[in-house]
């Protein structure tokens, strides 16, 4: 079996309309690199209002090499601005459920933005850049959302003066490097001593190219990583010198893989609505003390009760690759269905998230018209120690 192949059938569904008899022409954002991609020959798919790379080489290979050596994905698709101004964290704080005042200068955390009902929003990440100067990277669903939030706090206190919000979606590109080797190879493109000077949970301002550019040290596949948010002009030369240095190109479907096998969450793809910070197991994100933000009466009410579901890991043990929305059963009764799903190189199975009850632990899943096997165990998939 081609297993490149295999996946790529799964991920088609995915990309096509359910409610849509005839095919439509989805109007999507260019990459700003999207030149560069085709030469390394890549598949590009319409997700997320981006015309992004699916898969390069194959979504197996791709997964193999984040976990073995090193790859390189774009995640321009994701939300970034900057919000600058003394009382810039006032206004972030305002926002978000998660505190942001005790991220120290040069640290980043992941924080979490509920909707007034509780429900969770988005969860981004914020980079504390230097004394009154931050980062915003936001997930792809509520990039326009999320900025439009933090501009009408700005506007309703009139620190219109004060405090500056600068949308940097349409010039900068974001990567992500990943890997057990990332850190070696990484040295062959930004030099000896970048790499090694910044320690996890922490990111740096360096010069690149003559460019400001910004690399902090981060993953969301438990592996050792990178970001770097760069100009697309710096950006280009970043990425064919990774290829160059054997950095493997990698597509969002292997990203979406590894991610999931990491347990880390996209919101609001992997929580839907009613899906709750403590359903989705992301109660630790929430800060009360001395706090109003959206939500906050309805999450204090909550945060002593025990959730109906909370998310698990599916793992399939019988035949099949599982996708998105296929059935979940327990005892011939359909209890859910699968948030996100993918086949894990890792694993050498079909692997999913979905919101279960309490003290399951074997189930079946609906898999093209049959019930396969499948076993119910506690995110995350896989553990980088």
């Amino acid at each position: 079996m081609n297993k490149n192949i295999d996946q790529l059938k799964k991920w088609i569904p995915l990309l096509k309309k359910d409610d849509s008899s005839e095919e439509e022409i989805i109007q999507t954002n260019r990459l700003a690199l999207s030149h560069v991609y085709m030469k390394h020959k890549w598949h590009p798919a319409p997700v997320h209002n981006f015309t992004v790379p699916l898969w390069f080489q194959g979504v197996y290979d791709e997964q193999r090499a984040a976990r073995q050596h090193a790859a390189i994905f774009d995640r321009s698709h994701l939300g970034r601005f900057y919000v600058v101004g003394e009382k810039s964290s006032e206004i972030l704080d305002t926002v978000f459920a998660t505190s942001v005042k005790d991220i120290p200068e040069g640290q980043l955390k992941r924080v979490l933005v509920a909707h007034p009902n509780g429900v969770v929003l988005d969860i981004p990440t914020v980079f504390h850049l230097s004394y009154g100067r931050w980062l915003v990277i936001s997930g792809p669903k509520t990039q326009s959302h999320l900025l439009g939030m933090v501009g009408e706090i700005v506007d309703e206190n009139a620190l219109e003066n004060d405090v500056i919000i600068s949308d940097r979606i349409s010039d900068s590109v974001l990567f992500s490097v990943q890997g057990p080797e990332s850190e070696k190879l990484l040295e062959g493109v930004v030099g000896i001593t970048i790499p090694k000077s910044v320690p996890f949970g922490e990111v740096h301002e360096i010069l690149l190219g003559g460019y400001r550019a910004l690399i902090a040290r981060i993953s969301q596949i438990n592996e050792n990583g990178y970001w770097f948010l760069l100009s697309p002009e710096v950006g280009e030369h970043f990425f064919d010198n990774a290829v160059t240095m054997g950095i493997t190109p990698a597509g969002l479907a292997a990203h979406d893989a590894l991610r999931i096998e990491a347990g880390f969450l996209e919101a609001p793809y992997e929580t839907p609505s009613p899906v709750t910070p403590l359903e989705a197991n992301l109660q630790e994100l929430v800060d009360f003390r001395d706090r109003d933000f959206p939500g906050f009466e309805t999450l204090l009410n909550n945060k002593e009760n025990i959730p109906e579901r909370s998310i698990r890991g599916i793992k399939i043990t019988g035949q099949g690759i599982a996708k998105r929305g296929d059935r979940i059963f327990s005892e011939n009764v359909d209890i859910g269905a699968l948030v996100n799903a993918a086949y894990s190189a890792q694993l050498s199975a079909g692997i999913g998230l979905a919101y279960l009850p309490p003290n399951l632990h074997e189930v079946s899943v609906k898999i093209s018209g049959q019930q396969v096997t499948a076993e119910v165990i506690s995110l995350p998939f896989y553990k980088n120690n």
